[in-house]
């Protein structure tokens, strides 16, 4: 064509003329199809092939126009056959091409029949020829000079038409514009001027067929915005529903993390291989060093951003799965432990192949009563293996990846998650089913279909049944198993009955793979190992949760146990009124209280005896302790007086105890007859007596160390004597320790003020001790610093 490509590089793409093909079978009717048209070389697909330079652009490319409408020079398209379709230059960018001859019209013959072998005698010029060609023409090249000197040179344009029938093979139309071009060389030694001509645009074409094929391929600009719109909804909703959910299960602990990684992992290398190996067989020549490097980037954050949703997917469903007991989920832990030889996973992929054969049964079934075709759409590019050497390679890299992500995410997570969500099974199979085939005609598919956006999604949605059906009833691996032969059968069909071994190769290299599967899948169910024989696997997340659970257990039986020991009535008789409670922190506590009544033979009271342990520390390191230190009280308290119980127990408290765990004691003994309240302390808050409306401590007298300090120690007690109206506080430190959200402590100097601010005298013992507990709560604001416990006794 009159130039070199020393400095420029090609771009060959595989192109399917959709629109032509309709325009055909609308004519000719519904016995036109792809393979009647093939036969007779007609051209509803194309090589298209840009010319541009070399490694100038520093710019990604997403297709092969844009790398044409930034530096393009020429567009070609080539046939089936091999021949030369449609030249067409860019209009703003060089061309590059120039042709030189003795006159213009054996310029123009010589290119036609030579360079495009086209034979020209089978033609006859058209009246489309302008005068200025035609003087050209027959007045020889100082004409055609003159011509391309003025200021406003024309195109040249020339169009002839079959003379004959139509035959196979041969257009019934070609058209050629040239535009006269001047050359100038300066060599340094000489300076010359030379004329010419350069190729605008070339077209062999049929009476049906477009001169313009990439116009041909415009589609309805509503559908393309339904398209658009439903394409960014998928996304957005998949990947909010897929990373929160993941995101959720990760932060309660239920995440593999070996396996997630290897999915991360295995998704994104699968991404990114293939786009990189499609980009150095294409876009990679047109690139300069930081296009390459803005390419590999992007590439790379593509793939990470791809795995990550791939892992959270995958995470969100393996969760779901277990929780809902889906099928093969014992069978995916036998793979994930290497265990390949498991007779289930035979039987898997058994129904996984028998499934994917019903899903290529229905899609073909719905295209044919659709009246449309199949269409190849491999990628964002569209049909872009062909241009690929290494089809085998990317064929398996693109089926496998891409099956990985549509079964983990669009139909194992969309189908687990709406069975979690919606109760009755019915509406949430319809809903996965219809929310799943939309999804993968807008995302996962490899393979398309001649026919609108809506009718892609109602094929993928019949797909769709036969999938949702397969988890249920099989489980994911016969899903991922079923969808990679879906697809593998219909990405190598171009490939078949091709007359080229280095073609036709693929299809079978393939198909023997596919074998390979089914015959591993066979051998492994008639001999494999049962997974019923392997060891049973538990998650590491689903042992802490266990774990975590079987604490919680034994906690709630140590609370149980615990206010067991505490009363659950207070005590009635006539001279007093008696209440206490108990709030832990935690789930249980180091505080333990009581108070037991001391009667006479004839069943007569004749003591009240209170009590309120404080073992250092909180949960169960304090409640152990508390359980140990209530047995020894409950020995001794209905029989003994304070001073005698404490001095008695503290020795084998102190033998039984750490050093760092000590107990403080209040001991209260109300003697009924005499009127008078003994009251021995073991390093316990000072109890409170109000008396005439005045609230003060009660001294108690010395030694006041807590239990488990030292190993014998004699304690005293204080005797008051009572009068009626009196009121005692026994409480915990966990009363005056109380703090707000400022950290501020409610202090021991506020106890008595409490106490004064409450009606004890029209009030009971028990509506004094709840306005007490709401007082603490709400200054707390119900966070409590540590445990509190309270005894209100009323003279």
């Amino acid at each position: 064509m009159g130039f070199s490509t020393d400095s420029l590089a090609m771009l060959s793409m595989r192109k399917q003329h959709l629109a032509y093909y309709k325009k055909l079978k609308d004519t000719a009717g519904s016995e036109i199809t792809p393979t009647i048209l093939n036969e007779n070389g007609v051209h509803t697909q194309s090589w298209e092939t840009i010319i541009a330079p070399v490694g100038q652009n520093e710019m990604v490319f997403g297709t092969q126009d844009q790398l044409f409408d930034e530096t393009g020079r020429l567009k070609v398209h080539i046939s089936n056959s091999g021949k030369v379709i449609r030249i067409s230059s860019h209009g703003q960018n060089p061309n590059p091409t120039f042709l030189q001859g003795d006159s213009l019209f054996t310029l123009v013959e010589n290119f036609i029949n030579d360079a495009l072998s086209y034979d020209l005698s089978l033609y006859e010029p058209t009246r489309d020829f302008g005068e200025d060609s035609i003087v050209a023409i027959s007045e020889g090249l100082n004409q055609e000079r003159e011509l391309m000197q003025g200021n406003d040179a024309e195109l040249l344009e020339f169009n002839w038409q079959l003379k004959g029938e139509k035959t196979s093979g041969v257009p019934e139309n070609i058209s050629l514009s040239l535009s006269p071009v001047v050359r100038e060389y300066d060599t340094g030694i000489d300076f010359r001027t030379e004329f010419g001509f350069s190729i605008s645009s070339f077209s062999a074409y049929d009476e049906l067929e477009p001169k313009d094929l990439d116009a041909a391929n415009i589609t309805d600009t509503s559908e393309d915005q339904l398209f658009t719109y439903l394409f960014f909804f998928i996304v957005f909703v998949l990947a909010a529903l897929v990373f929160s959910v993941g995101t959720r299960n990760i932060f309660k602990g239920k995440a593999e993390w070996r396996r997630a990684l290897l999915v991360f992992v295995v998704i994104s290398a699968g991404v990114y291989l293939w786009r990189a190996i499609f980009f150095v067989y294409t876009f990679n020549p047109f690139l300069s060093n930081m296009g390459i490097f803005s390419s590999t980037v992007n590439h790379l954050l593509l793939a990470l951003v791809i795995g990550f949703y791939g892992a959270f997917a995958y995470v969100s469903w393996e969760a779901l799965a277990r929780s809902q007991k889906q099928n093969q989920v014992d069978i995916i832990d036998a793979l994930w432990q290497r265990k390949i030889f498991v007779s289930e996973t035979g039987l898997a992929i058994i129904h996984g192949l028998a499934m994917g054969g019903i899903a290529i049964g229905i899609i073909s079934s719905m295209v044919y009563l659709m009246d449309e075709i199949l269409i190849q759409i491999d990628s964002q590019f569209g049909f872009a293996e062909p241009s690929i050497p290494l089809k085998l390679v990317t064929i398996n890299i693109s089926s496998w990846t891409t099956a990985w992500l549509v079964c983990i995410a669009q139909i194992g997570f969309v189908y687990s998650i709406l069975k979690h969500w919606i109760k009755k099974e019915w509406l949430a199979n319809i809903i996965a089913i219809f929310f799943t085939g939309v999804a993968i005609a807008i995302l996962g598919r490899l393979v398309g279909t001649s026919g609108s956006a809506m009718q892609d999604i109602l094929i993928y949605i019949g797909i769709a049944v036969i999938f949702i059906y397969a988890l249920k009833e099989f489980g994911l691996l016969t899903v991922c198993s079923g969808w990679w032969f879906f697809t593998v059968f219909f990405m190598i069909q171009p490939y078949f009955n091709s007359p080229s071994i280095e073609v036709a190769y693929v299809s079978w290299a393939q198909a023997i793979l596919m074998a390979c599967v089914f015959v591993y899948g066979f051998v492994a169910y008639k001999y494999g190992i049962p997974v019923s024989e392997l060891e049973n696997y538990i998650p590491e997340y689903e042992e802490r949760i266990a774990q975590h659970l079987r604490v919680e257990k034994e906690i709630e039986i140590a609370r149980e146990s615990q206010y067991k020991l505490m009363p659950l009535q207070p005590p009635k008789a006539d001279g007093f009124d008696v209440y206490g409670f108990f709030m832990p922190s935690f789930e249980v506590g180091g505080d333990y209280f009581d108070y037991v009544l001391t009667e006479n033979e004839d069943g007569e009271p004749t003591a009240l005896t209170m009590v309120i342990v404080d073992v250092s520390g909180k949960a169960m390191r304090a409640a152990m302790p508390a359980v140990f230190t209530s047995g020894l009280l409950l020995s001794r308290i209905k029989h003994d007086y304070p001073d005698e119980v404490l001095s008695d127990i503290s020795e084998p408290i102190f033998q039984r105890t750490d050093k760092r765990t000590f107990i403080t004691c209040v001991l209260a003994r109300l003697d009924m007859k005499a009127q008078k309240l003994a009251i021995a302390n073991a390093g316990h808050c000072r109890p409170i007596l109000k008396r005439n409306g005045i609230a003060e401590y009660i001294h108690t007298p010395k030694p006041s160390f807590p239990l488990g300090i030292r190993e014998g120690v004699k304690y005293n007690q204080e005797v008051i004597s009572v009068k009626k109206g009196d009121f005692f506080l026994f409480y915990s430190d966990g009363l005056p320790e109380a703090a707000n959200e400022k950290g501020e402590r409610y202090g021991f100097d506020q106890v008595p003020r409490l106490i004064e601010s409450i009606d004890t005298d029209r009030l009971s013992a028990q509506e004094i001790s709840q306005e007490i507990k709401r007082t603490v709560q709400k200054f707390s604001n119900y966070q409590l610093a540590d445990d509190t416990t309270i005894i209100c006794l009323k003279v």
